[in-house]
């Protein structure tokens, strides 16, 4: 029985995922940075939130509290990322990039944006355009706002 529509355009989307996420790390090791998908992930994600806490990474990424953490002491061992200090009384710990953390961090997006354009090639600005307008929509999912 085949499988409906909807199920397909899930299966080429995880397709596309994982294409994309073999190319990045395949990338990330060639360019030998020393650093795994889910650190470049990371580091992006405290370049773009200065500041942010242990606790926004486990939220945005949905990886478990316990992965986060062994990646975020790894790249605070390299020197990529730092502790900054905190408002008085405030308990989390809130991170940002250093200068070597802002290196490594731009020449991993340098590759991502590689791995992006070998994905997207075969679209025109229009298409692509239009791809995104979907993905965004997708995104942000259903809404339980009623009306």
């Amino acid at each position: 029985m085949p499988a409906s529509r909807d199920i397909e355009i899930l299966n080429l989307i995880n397709t596309i995922m994982h294409q994309a996420t073999a190319r990045m790390q395949r990338s990330l090791r060639e360019a030998e940075l020393g650093l795994a998908a889910m650190e470049a992930r990371t580091l992006r994600f405290v370049a773009r939130h200065r500041g942010c806490t242990q606790n926004d990474i486990v939220r945005e990424s949905g990886r478990d509290k316990a992965q986060i953490a062994r990646i975020i002491k790894t790249l605070l061992e390299r020197g990529h990322v730092e502790r900054i200090d905190n408002e008085a009384g405030e308990k989390r710990q809130r991170l940002c990039l250093t200068a070597s953390g802002a290196e490594t961090h731009a020449e991993a997006e340098a590759l991502r944006a590689v791995v992006a354009k070998d994905l997207l090639q075969d679209l025109s600005q229009t298409e692509r355009k239009q791809l995104e307008g979907l993905l965004r929509r997708m995104s942000h999912g259903p809404t339980s706002d009623p009306g």
